[in-house]
């Protein structure tokens, strides 16, 4: 007996021996088969991203070149703009010198009538003349300003100078144009000992135009009130009217070149500008590293000009 258990041992051993390999081979055998599986769908995988990769490239070809020609294009329209800006400056700096010395010899020769003895009727006529002619030359003299300013030689001549004194000197014939359209014009108390360094005729431009852009858009009986104020490092400058006032989609756009009011159904008073006067004020308040701006409640409710300039050191 017990030597037919010791030869069945052996046996079993064998066996569970046989056993175990079978299933190593089989474990061994699935094991590759799922990393094979595993491998082909990651090549699957690799190999779609690379086919969008390779479209991605070619769209992205496509467009460079398409904006190659679209960059083109543009550097050819803007040597085209540039030309033709240039001829425009030419046009307006012909225009300016053509214009100037005729139009001198036509308001001098009607100022010479009109110190004659002539009937009332010629009076008006040489008087429109007069007045027409000082019309174009204001025109002229923006047009020069706008010349130099698109060249950008607009210097500024700066020297120190008190700016309340500016003030005074141009008041006077500001005082006579409100008067002439029956507005009263109200100045506030000027501050005293503010010195500027500054460019003082074209600072007297800008406080002129704000001024008698105030009395043009107010109607007769109605005031226009000018206040200056410190603020700060800055003497400020704000000229209120009980005008026609500003719609608040324009507050910027009325400092464009050539822009006027698309709300002032006024033609007799659009004829009488240009649209010239504040965007140069703006090249001159900017070109003194102030501000400028305007406000306004609304249509019909006044409006309020103002600008900044630093004061000096």
């Amino acid at each position: 007996m017990e030597i037919v258990v010791i030869a069945i041992i052996p046996m079993l051993l064998f066996l569970l021996g046989a056993g175990f390999l079978v299933v190593a081979q089989v474990s061994g055998f699935m094991q590759s088969t799922f990393f094979n599986q595993r491998h082909n769908f990651s090549n699957m995988i690799i190999q779609r991203y690379m086919e969008r990769i390779t479209l991605a490239q070619g769209e992205l070809f496509q467009r460079k070149q398409e904006l190659e020609g679209i960059s083109a294009q543009l550097s050819l329209s803007n040597q085209e703009l540039a030309r033709l800006n240039d001829m425009k400056s030419k046009f307006l700096s012909m225009v300016v010198h053509d214009v100037r010395t005729p139009l001198a010899s036509i308001r001098g020769f009607s100022e010479l009538l009109l110190r004659r003895k002539v009937e009332e009727k010629e009076a008006a006529y040489l008087k429109n003349i007069v007045s027409s002619t000082d019309q174009l030359g204001r025109l002229i003299s923006d047009l020069t300003d706008l010349a130099m300013i698109e060249a950008g030689k607009l210097k500024m001549e700066k020297f120190p100078f008190n700016f309340p004194d500016m003030a005074k000197d141009v008041l006077p014939g500001l005082s006579i144009n409100a008067q002439k359209k029956s507005v009263e014009l109200i100045v506030h108390d000027l501050p005293e000992g503010v010195q500027v360094d500054g460019d003082k005729f074209r600072l007297s431009q800008v406080f002129m135009n704000l001024v008698n852009n105030a009395i043009k858009f107010t109607p007769e009986g109605r005031r226009v009130d000018v206040a200056f104020r410190r603020e700060g490092k800055y003497i400020g400058v704000l000229v209120k009217d009980s005008g026609i006032g500003i719609h608040p989609s324009e507050t910027k756009k009325i400092f464009e070149k050539f822009y006027q009011a698309k709300y002032q159904k006024d033609q007799k008073l659009r004829k009488q500008g240009w649209g010239l006067g504040l965007s140069i004020a703006q090249e001159v308040v900017r070109a003194h590293k102030g501000d400028i701006g305007a406000t306004s409640p609304g249509l019909g409710k006044g409006s309020t000009f103002w600008f900044r300039i630093p004061v000096g050191t």
